[in-house]
C-alpha cells in the first residue's frame, strides 16, 4: 500500500485556519475543542488539520504547539517558517525537484505517480496536490519577500539640508524672525559653545 505525503480532503480550508492561528494565543494544547471555541472552525472537515499540523512541525505528539507554530504567529516570519516545514515534510518531492512549488497541478500530479509507482486514476493523489498547492499559496520559497525590514532612520545630513534650505527661503523672502532660547541651567561653558555653534551653522548661517 502506498504511503503518501500528508494531506486533508477539505484543503480549501487550510487559508482559514492558518489565518486564525495568528490571531489566537498559543494554547497549551491544539485540539478540536480549541478549534471549535476559540478559533471558530466548527466544521467536521477541521478535524483532519490537526494530523496536518503535526505531520508540519507546528504540533508535537501530544498535540503541544512547537516553535515553529509560535514563529508562524509572527507576520515577518510566518511564510518562510511555512516554506521551511513544507520542505521538511514533503522531503522527497523537493528532492526529485528543489523547485516543486513552481509545478502546476498536472506537473504535481504526474511527479507523485512516479515517485509513488501508483496508477494515473488514483483518488488519493489529487487531495495531495491540492493540499500542496494551497499551502504553497501561503509560504515563500525565495526569501524575497522580506516583510521585517527596518524602516531607514534619517542621517544627520538628512536632518541638516532641510534646516539650511528653509533658513535661506526665508531670507530670500525677506522674512526675519525672532528666536527665544530657554538655556539649560548649567555653569559648563561647553554646553553653550555648542547651542550656539548650532543657532549658526543651521539657521543664522548666511
Amino acid at each position: 500500500m502506498a504511503k503518501y505525503p500528508p494531506y486533508v480532503n477539505g484543503y480549501g480550508q487550510l487559508p482559514k485556519l492558518f489565518a486564525e492561528i495568528k490571531k489566537a494565543a498559543v494554547p497549551p494544547k491544539f485540539t478540536q475543542d480549541f478549534m471549535s471555541s476559540m478559533l471558530g472552525l466548527k466544521s467536521s472537515s477541521y478535524r483532519a488539520m490537526i494530523p496536518l499540523l503535526k505531520n508540519l512541525g507546528f504540533l508535537d505528539q501530544g498535540n503541544v504547539p512547537t516553535q515553529d507554530y509560535k514563529d508562524f504567529r509572527d507576520d515577518t516570519k510566518s511564510i518562510l517558517v511555512l516554506a521551511k516545514r513544507i520542505k521538511e515534510t514533503y522531503a522527497d518531492l523537493f528532492t526529485a525537484n528543489e523547485y516543486a512549488y513552481k509545478l502546476s497541478k498536472e506537473e504535481l500530479t504526474s511527479k507523485f505517480i512516479t515517485m509513488l509507482g501508483l496508477p494515473k486514476d488514483d483518488k488519493n493523489i489529487p487531495f495531495v496536490v491540492a493540499t500542496l498547492q494551497e499551502l504553497f499559496k501561503l509560504a515563500d520559497f525565495t526569501g524575497k519577500h522580506k516583510t521585517d525590514i527596518k524602516k531607514k532612520q534619517p542621517d544627520e545630513g538628512m536632518i541638516e539640508k532641510p534646516l539650511q534650505e528653509t533658513s535661506e527661503k526665508l531670507r530670500q523672502l525677506g522674512i526675519s524672525y525672532t528666536i527665544n532660547l530657554n538655556l539649560p541651567a548649567t555653569t559648563e561653558v561647553e554646553v553653550f559653545n555648542a547651542i550656539f555653534k548650532s543657532l549658526k551653522e543651521h539657521i543664522l548661517s548666511e
